[in-house]
């Protein structure tokens, strides 16, 4: 009888870590790959987000102005053109200096005690919170 004892082939055993060296880094690699392009989709994604919201923004921006000016508009129609004076926009009041003789009746039935009243010798001076102008017009 004749035993052969076969001995581990050493070309076979590098053949075989070499593949699966190849294989890993081939995953390796597929991987990478995958997770680059899933990211520069959510990139995408988030900037295309970012650009309706800011585009929302201005959209609201625009009506609040527009919602704004023409509470200026009527106001100036209550007092009447003529004797008003000016009108300003400042931090979040809206100031209008308008004469002396000037009736703010409308006005005031218009804002009630929303409408800050302050009559000097020269003018009279009226101040309206913007806030108030946006929640009645804008939100309405």
């Amino acid at each position: 009888m004749i035993i052969i004892i076969k001995t581990g082939n050493k070309n076979q055993l590098l053949i075989k870590v070499l593949s699966m060296l190849s294989l890993l880094l081939l995953f390796g690699l597929y991987y990478n790959h995958m997770s680059s392009k899933f990211q520069d989709q959510n990139n995408a994604l988030i900037n295309k987000l970012d650009n309706v919201i800011v585009k929302k923004e201005i959209d609201k921006s625009l009506n609040i102005e527009k919602a704004i000016y023409k509470e200026a508009v009527v106001i100036v129609n209550l007092l009447e053109q003529k004797h008003v004076q000016s009108i300003k926009i400042v931090k979040n009041k809206l100031y209008i200096i308008c004469d002396y003789t000037t009736d703010i009746e409308p006005l005031l039935i218009r804002y009630g005690v929303a409408a800050m009243i302050k009559n000097t010798n020269k003018n009279i001076q009226i101040a309206i919170d913007l806030k108030t102008i946006v929640e009645n017009k804008y939100e309405a």
